[in-house]
């Protein structure tokens, strides 16, 4: 998003956006993060069309245009978002009576095949490199190498870390615990050595006792919880040119995907695979049979041939 489309999330930049994302909250009972996302979306549709104030005039022909136009450049994922956010308020204004007919059908179908494409991830080499990569003399070092320390040993989402608490770590039956992500499930999960060190090394050294429930904090200027789209991109993004690791994507997904991927190439049944991403279904984990050469190297040695006579 531009900066000019940006400006639109300001609270009263644009009444129509601030009346739609109300409707979300108290309406619809959707997660921040939900509506956070829904408002990356629908900002830059209403910016771009000059629609800030009112879609009265909009055509469905405009609607279509437009998201055949903004989803060419587009990832899988954030073309799902873009389709089901413009329907989303495409219904909504128009039960609020801000169009005259419901546009949301105007929204062409994008087709986002789940197993079209090899996950983006690192080799498992590249995430070791990674967790050398953070000065761990340093408060942000400290705090970074914790984080990473736990994308690498648990696969978890990066939210899943950043919003951890201090009751989440159970120091005396050495267990760690996890919130949902995507409406997946909880996770409990042994704490083990390497991340039970860092983290310690992490509080003794930088966090202290700032009287917070978050474990991690910033760590510029006063300390205080990381905001709830802080995913620390920047900084991955920093160590991964540190470490010399070459990729298309620098953020933690990449790390979870590598986490995944050794995990079937160490013959974990999928099942437990998915259960540990927390994954509510199994063919959303089925993706990384795809990155498991191994196996598939020996189902073609194994395959019978074909005789033409």
């Amino acid at each position: 998003m531009s900066a000019t489309q940006e400006r639109v999330l300001k609270q009263g930049e644009s009444p129509l956006l601030d009346e739609y994302l109300d409707f979300l909250d108290a309406h619809r009972g959707l997660s921040k993060a939900t509506i956070y996302i829904r408002s990356l979306y629908v900002a830059p549709f209403l910016v771009e069309l000059d629609l800030c104030k009112t879609v009265e005039t909009i055509s469905a022909s405009r609607v279509h245009d437009y998201v055949i136009k903004t989803a060419r450049s587009m990832t899988r994922p954030s073309r799902k978002h873009l389709v089901s956010s413009l329907r989303s308020f495409l219904r909504f204004a128009h039960v609020r009576g801000h169009t005259r007919q419901n546009l949301a059908d105007a929204v062409p179908v994008i087709t986002t095949r789940k197993l079209d494409r090899v996950p983006r991830g690192i080799a498992w080499e590249s995430v070791q490199k990674l967790l050398s990569s953070p000065r761990r003399d340093t408060d942000a070092g400290r705090r970074d190498y914790a984080v990473l320390q736990i994308l690498a040993t648990y696969g978890v989402r990066i939210g899943q870390v950043t919003t951890l608490k201090l009751r989440d770590i159970d120091w005396h039956q050495r267990i760690i615990r996890f919130a949902s992500s995507k409406k997946g499930h909880d996770l409990s999960l042994p704490l083990t050595h390497e991340v039970a060190e860092a983290i310690l090394e992490y509080l003794r050294g930088t966090r202290g006792r700032a009287d917070f429930p978050e474990l991690f904090l910033t760590v510029r200027g006063t300390p205080h919880p990381l905001s709830e789209h802080n995913h620390l991109y920047s900084s991955l993004e920093t160590y991964y040119r540190r470490a010399g690791i070459e990729s298309p994507v620098k953020g933690s997904h990449a790390i979870r995907h590598a986490f995944a991927t050794r995990l079937m190439e160490q013959d974990v049944p999928l099942k437990t695979i998915a259960d540990l991403l927390g994954h509510k279904c199994i063919e959303t984990t089925s993706i990384y049979t795809k990155v498991d050469l191994a196996h598939l190297r020996t189902v073609a040695r194994e395959w019978p041939e074909v005789n033409h006579d």
